[in-house]
């Protein structure tokens, strides 16, 4: 459901409600090769062209990436910046290409375990030894009655604790399936990955339809 859905939307449509936590200045280094899985339309990456700095942008997303492509041009950063459309399950990149990679927001749109793991040894497989991982993601938010009544609500479906079905806010059809995480799961997946972490903070998010969620700011050095 979830993959399909996020091939088809309007490239204007995909959500984009997180900020990059400043912290993410202290690790990044001049002349730095970045990756930023799941870019959408290139809000993330956009922001992060600098000079001395080149970032790649990937997503399943064709309009999205072509709407980063332009937006990239008209502000005159084209050079600094490459969008693609690809898979971030099967990464078109070599291994140990990049200094560092983003994903943010991203990971709770995929609603298989099995693949969300896979995506992070991918981040880990194209990161050079000693490169880091900014993520940031939406956490279960169990002290929400409108969260708490979802994921109770939508287990029967799901089969997994913390996914919901997301819907269109106007006309209450689902979308796709949404995951939130815990503190737990997140350290597993990372140190599973190949990741060591190197800074953990709990934050509160605001989710596209203005709710109020918990979330994580971690990075993650590869070992």
């Amino acid at each position: 459901m979830s993959k399909s859905y996020w091939e088809k939307i309007s490239g204007k449509k995909i959500p984009s409600s997180l900020e990059l936590n400043p912290v993410i200045h202290a690790y990044l280094k001049e002349g730095c090769e970045i990756l930023d899985i799941g870019c959408g339309s290139g809000k993330v990456s956009i922001q992060l062209a600098s000079p001395g700095n080149s970032v790649t942008g990937i997503d399943l997303n064709r309009e999205g990436i072509e709407l980063a492509k332009a937006t990239a041009k008209n502000l005159g950063l084209a050079e600094r910046l490459e969008f693609r459309v690809g898979d971030a399950s099967e990464m078109p990149f070599g291994n140990e290409t990049f200094d560092f990679v983003i994903i943010q927001a991203f990971l709770t749109s995929v609603p298989d375990r099995r693949e969300r793991a896979g995506i992070m040894r991918e981040a880990c497989r194209v990161l050079k030894p000693g490169g880091c991982l900014y993520l940031a993601e939406f956490g279960q938010t169990w002290n929400s009655k409108i969260y708490r009544e979802r994921y109770l609500q939508d287990f029967p479906l799901t089969k997994e604790e913390g996914s919901f079905l997301a819907r269109d806010p106007e006309t209450g059809e689902v979308e796709f399936i949404a995951h939130h995480f815990s503190e737990k799961e997140l350290v597993f997946l990372l140190v599973d990955s190949g990741f060591e972490i190197d800074y953990f903070r709990n934050e509160k998010f605001t989710t596209r339809t203005g709710n109020n969620v918990n979330g994580f700011v971690i990075l993650a050095k590869k070992l």
